[in-house]
């Protein structure tokens, strides 16, 4: 069965290089990149009250309300040219949120699949520490960010799943062979 698909998400827990692995999708096949991480850090630097909610929350490596994290793909997808391609990295973390997504898709006519990035936690860990950034800057945010993962984003993933969605990546191995697997997953799905 053929498939155009042109909209892919990227998902897998903290450090698992969901970022990475859609900037390298996106320079393969010409995709803009939207990711609700890169919006949220911008708001965190905001000098006022928003500014300070979203710092609040996210410094402590909670997930911000699925709500707001609609709100910002949806106003991404909505300003999209439909012959555009994207690539959505921390989309979809809560189910709500991946319901909705799967909703605005289908209204959209934009096919879509879901790459699942897998590591362990101890690999998470380990990158994050590497990486320093304020959000995942010590083994007790990251251990909150793994506990959120856990609490919502498996609930998203599995929706997905339930609707034959995801594609499973062994997220271990190194960028480059990451990406050369995401691409021959790809290449299979559009058969």
């Amino acid at each position: 069965m053929k498939s155009n698909v042109n909209t892919i998400l990227m998902m897998g827990k903290t450090g698992s290089g969901k970022g990475t692995q859609s900037e390298l999708l996106s320079k393969k096949l010409g995709f803009e990149v939207f990711s609700t991480g890169d919006e949220f850090r911008k708001l965190r630097a905001r000098k006022d009250a928003l500014g300070e909610r979203v710092r609040s929350e996210y410094d402590q490596g909670i997930l911000m309300p699925h709500w707001y994290a609609s709100y910002l793909f949806e106003n991404a997808f909505l300003n999209l040219e439909p012959s555009k391609g994207l690539v959505c990295e921390g989309i979809g973390r809560k189910e709500p949120e991946a319901r909705l997504f799967d909703e605005v898709a289908k209204w959209l006519e934009r096919d879509y699949i879901v790459f699942e990035l897998v590591v362990s936690d101890e690999e998470v860990i380990k990158r994050q520490l590497l990486r320093g950034r304020m959000d995942s800057n010590d083994e007790a945010k990251i251990k909150v960010r793994l506990n959120e993962y856990r609490t919502y984003t498996e609930q998203a993933i599995n929706f997905f799943k339930s609707i034959n969605k995801v594609i499973g990546i062994d997220g271990m191995s190194t960028p480059e062979k990451i990406h050369e697997e995401v691409l021959k997953k790809l290449s299979e799905h559009n058969g």
